[in-house]
């Protein structure tokens, strides 16, 4: 194989990547020290040639790729069949075959060898890809965090909505209204609002779970001012976007209550279609308030406060648990963990744990059921 025709690849973005790179240079008097690279890539990696290279342009930026989602063009598909034609010649090549086609240098041929897998994609499999998966970040990685930059997340919480418990007329509110966004219907911003622990945010984490194809992005308070550069960001990219904003507050006469709502009104910058913010928020008045306040201006504070809280085309409240709501909750995890004690002693024993923690709520419950289950594990009192 002509090692030159890595470097004329046209549809893929991916000439420089680093493996590709060790293969054009192996054609030099030091192929020894490029082949080790390779090796030793292949085995951090746990992937044959072949999975390797999927990968890479499975989850790289590619315009022409991105280009074809949206017109048929000939020209464009042979492009992206000629690089798929190069790496195909280069994965068909074993290990041994490489090495043999480089040089006479004994040190190569004792060098360990690679698995090269096999490589047998079309143009059709990419763009179907693409077209379910998105390309690049977007492809390779689903939730990330904004403070200027968009950064993946590598490890999400992995809760599912059958994990949790009740609430299930709010959490359906909200359901139906991801499906609306899903399906290209309208749908609302949203507030998720009530005491701590309720499930609010286990709320739109179960959902975001819950439906591959949405992508989040996660946005803390104190960096509302950039929601602007996010919105300019994403609005180009092909995907469904909830940006989440947990414990939504603003301290009095903060500039980013007034980013939030221009954000929320598309006043400020205009939300594309293509993004929806879900917030939530565990106080009555978004506006924190100083004594001072309260007595000179309270009831604008009040005001100003609703009408952001106005803003969320849905408004879902999640209250504190009564005790046979939270025994209930209690009684469904304690099943679902193989805990087998009579009912009386459980839930005695979740009434003096959510008195030590100060008060009932769903994560008092599952926080509870972990606890026995360790103590009756090793045989401890509860």
């Amino acid at each position: 194989m002509n090692l030159a025709k890595i470097r004329s690849l046209c549809a893929f973005n991916v000439k420089d990547d680093v493996l590709l790179t060790d293969f054009f240079c192996c054609a030099d008097e030091n192929a020894e020290e490029y082949y080790s690279d390779i090796v030793n890539i292949l085995l951090l990696s746990g992937q044959t040639l072949g999975e390797y290279l999927h990968d890479l342009l499975a989850y790289s930026n590619s315009p022409v790729i991105e280009r074809c989602l949206h017109e048929q063009n000939p020209a464009l598909i042979k492009a992206i069949d000629y690089d798929l034609g190069v790496l195909k010649e280069l994965v068909s090549l074993t290990s041994e075959q490489f090495r043999e086609s480089l040089s006479e240098n004994e040190i190569l041929r004792e060098m360990p060898a690679y698995d090269n897998g096999k490589f047998d994609y079309d143009a059709e499999y990419f763009l179907d890809f693409a077209k379910k998966n998105g390309t690049g970040i977007f492809a390779k990685y689903r939730a990330f965090t904004f403070d200027g930059e968009l950064k993946p997340v590598l490890k999400t919480d992995g809760v599912r909505l059958c994990d949790l418990k009740n609430y299930q007329v709010q959490r359906s509110q909200v359901v139906e209204n991801t499906l609306c966004f899903l399906h290209n219907q309208p749908a609302q911003n949203v507030l998720l609002y009530g005491d701590r622990g309720t499930g609010k945010s286990s709320t739109v984490k179960a959902i975001f779970n819950e439906y591959r194809e949405l992508r989040m992005v996660e946005v803390s308070r104190n960096d509302i001012s950039e929601l602007p550069a996010l919105f300019e960001l994403l609005g180009k990219v092909d995907m469904k976007f909830i940006v989440t904003i947990d414990d939504l507050s603003f301290a009095e006469n903060d500039d980013r209550f007034g980013i939030l709502k221009a954000a929320l009104d598309g006043s400020l910058s205009a939300r594309p279609d293509n993004i929806l913010i879900y917030a939530t928020t565990n106080r009555r008045k978004i506006i924190r308030e100083t004594a001072a306040d309260r007595e000179i201006s309270g009831s604008d504070a009040i005001d100003e406060s609703m009408s952001l809280s106005d803003r969320f085309g849905l408004f879902v409240t999640f209250m504190r648990p009564d005790k046979q709501v939270y025994l209930d909750i209690v009684k469904q995890l304690a099943d679902e963990s193989g805990i087998d004690i009579p009912e009386e002693r459980l839930f005695a024993a979740a009434e003096r744990f959510s008195t030590r923690r100060g008060g009932r709520s769903p994560r008092i419950a599952k926080q509870f059921v972990g606890w026995l289950k360790g103590r009756i594990e090793l045989n401890l009192e509860y």
